[in-house]
């Protein structure tokens, strides 16, 4: 039991002593791969001051929707019951799980050893990328020893920034709901349908929304007769 205890006092340690100097200026984002570039400075001893500067990379993946459908799929091998739980968690809260699953993946690329202060190091650092204008790039300050403590701060602190924005941009987009915005992207093509029948200058505007939404396939058949049809 001690090394456990040990091990999670160092955690809390290197947390405590941890600090993002810089934060990127853009979020996490929401449907795409994010890369963010860092500079992460450690204090190895103050007397004589000596650093360490790691540098690398932190490679965000698109962030995946957790809904009450895919977290029930969670739950195999409880019997006959999960369809019901399932049900369930759709019915009373479907608006609760409004949920992001996020994977990091760390790329470090360069080790160096530094003789000056690690503060003094990390206040350069940033200075340098505020000059240069670097919008993707981040500047920590951490302990030598869990500095990877250190940079798993840094990115949870960066993911809670951005969920805010992300869950934001996927509601917008009925994500959240895929069934709902299915519903609604065919009555719309049904509607565009009966206005391009009687004015054929709409087919070519709803042959774009057909392409735009993935819907071209469902409705080729049915928009070739149109064109036939029309003319257009």
């Amino acid at each position: 039991m001690p090394a456990p205890r040990r091990g999670y006092n160092r955690l809390w340690d290197a947390l405590r002593e941890s600090k993002v100097v810089r934060f990127p200026r853009h979020r996490l984002a929401t449907f795409g791969q994010s890369e963010i570039q860092y500079q992460l400075v450690t204090a190895v001893s103050e007397a004589p001051p000596r650093a360490t500067l790691r540098s690398g990379k932190v490679i965000a993946e698109r962030p995946q929707i957790l809904t009450p459908a895919s977290f029930s799929q969670r739950f195999q091998g409880f019997g006959e019951e999960s369809p019901a739980f399932e049900r369930f968690l759709k019915d009373n809260f479907a608006d609760s799980f409004r949920g992001l699953e996020y994977s990091f993946r760390n790329v470090l690329e360069t080790t160096e050893p530094h003789h000056t202060d690690a503060r003094e190091l990390a206040r350069n650092i940033r200075r340098d990328l505020d000059a240069r204008d670097v919008a993707r790039a981040a500047v920590i300050l951490g302990p030598e020893t869990g500095w990877g403590f250190a940079l798993m701060k840094f990115i949870l602190e960066e993911t809670s920034q951005s969920f805010a924005v992300n869950v934001r941009e996927l509601d917008e987009r009925g994500l959240f709901h895929p069934e709902e915005t299915q519903d609604r992207r065919r009555r719309e093509a049904e509607a565009l349908f009966r206005r391009a029948e009687a004015d054929p200058a709409l087919v070519k505007p709803l042959a774009d929304f057909l392409n735009r939404q993935g819907l071209f396939d469902d409705y080729q058949d049915r928009f070739f007769q149109l064109v036939k049809r029309t003319g257009a």
